[in-house]
This record gives structure tokens, C-alpha cells and sequence, in this order.
């Protein structure tokens, strides 16, 4: 049973609602469903998280900084940006599997997601050009690229793809490679472009 005094006791309902979430979509799954499984009462539950919509923005709000920190621990991985970049990509393939592309689109009935994301961007902007600017100094990246309109694009990339509702029609690694992949694709040098060719080559499973 789930313990109030468990220092813990916040992050575990994010994480076993985030894993419903997941695998069945937002309004698949009950506020009294996740009460009862986790053995707490209702009304509890609403103490801490108001409604579904507050409850769903903790859930994005951990796994963004589950995503930061996977970025910094590939980024010290690897050997550049680029494939620093690809590490995670793979992880995030490997990801979709278990994830419902029903979660992905419901994510866009909820005001507070959209407004989350919208922030996320504006506030990322700086590092993840700071970060895609590295590229240009080891070498992957062509100079004359500009990775404000990059990182622009690329995330509008993101939108589309929900608001087109691909990953309803394809997989995430089709919708991906397709997309994003040949996008950054034409952003790097011949170094880079080996670098994606024999990540596409040796991924050809995914």
C-alpha cells in the first residue's frame, strides 16, 4: 500500500499513471482507476493532483526531465553532437514501442499540455542551439547553418506529425526517418552524413 510519508509517494503515482497513460491513451484510464490500483482513496488522490489535466501535466513535466538527463548522459557517451543526438533518438524509438499512438494525439486536448509545450520550447531554445552550434565545431554540422530556424523547424516537424495524426498510419521510426532524420541530414557534412548512414545502416530494424 502507498504510504502519504513516503518521500517517494509523488513520484510513484506520476510513474504508474504516466505507464497507463502510456499503454492505453489519457481518457482510457479513470482518476478512481489509479485510486484503486494503487490503494489509495479517490479523494486523496484529488488532494494532491486536482484534476486528470493537473495529474497529466506531472506526468510530462518528470518525463521531460527524465529526457534532459538521458541527453546529458548520451551527450558523455559519445563521441559528438550528432551522435550524441542519435543515441537518444534510439532510445526514443525504442520508447514508442511501448507507448499508444492514442496518448500521443489525446495529448492535444488538454490546454495545459499544449501550453507546457509551448513553454518548453521557447525555453529550450537557447541550450538546444547552444548545443546544435557544438556540432558545427567538431565538425558534423556545416558552418553556415542556422540552428535557431533548425530547431524551429524540427519542432514543427513534431507538430505536424500530431496534427496529421501519422503515427496512426506508420510507425515512429518510419514517421521519423522520413522526417526529422533527413532534415538533420541536410544540415551536416560529409563527416556527418557518414555518421547518419551508418546509424541508418546499422538501425535498419527499428
Amino acid at each position: 500500500m502507498l504510504r502519504r510519508d513516503d518521500p517517494q509517494y509523488r513520484d510513484t503515482i506520476i510513474a504508474y499513471a504516466l505507464k497507463l497513460f502510456h499503454n492505453k491513451g489519457i481518457k482510457e484510464i479513470t482518476m478512481s482507476q489509479i485510486a484503486e490500483d494503487l490503494h489509495i482513496s479517490k479523494r486523496t488522490l484529488y488532494e494532491i493532483y486536482q484534476s486528470k489535466e493537473r495529474l497529466v501535466l506531472g506526468c510530462l513535466k518528470q518525463k521531460q526531465e527524465q529526457n534532459r538527463l538521458q541527453m546529458e548522459e548520451a551527450v558523455k557517451e559519445s563521441a559528438n553532437v550528432l551522435e550524441g543526438i542519435l543515441r537518444v533518438f534510439r532510445l526514443k524509438l525504442n520508447e514508442s514501442h511501448h507507448i499508444s499512438p492514442v496518448f500521443v494525439a489525446q495529448l492535444q486536448d488538454y490546454p495545459a499540455a499544449r501550453k507546457y509545450f509551448a513553454e518548453q520550447h521557447e525555453r529550450q531554445r537557447q541550450e538546444a542551439v547552444a548545443f546544435l552550434v557544438r556540432g558545427i565545431e567538431e565538425g558534423v554540422f556545416l558552418p553556415e547553418t542556422d540552428f535557431e530556424i533548425v530547431y524551429d523547424m524540427t519542432a514543427m516537424m513534431v507538430e505536424n506529425v500530431f496534427a496529421l495524426h501519422l503515427i496512426e498510419k506508420h510507425t515512429m521510426a518510419h514517421v521519423f526517418s522520413n522526417t526529422i532524420l533527413r532534415y538533420i541530414r541536410g544540415c551536416c557534412t560529409e563527416k556527418g552524413i557518414a555518421i547518419i548512414d551508418a546509424w541508418i545502416s546499422n538501425n535498419k530494424t527499428f
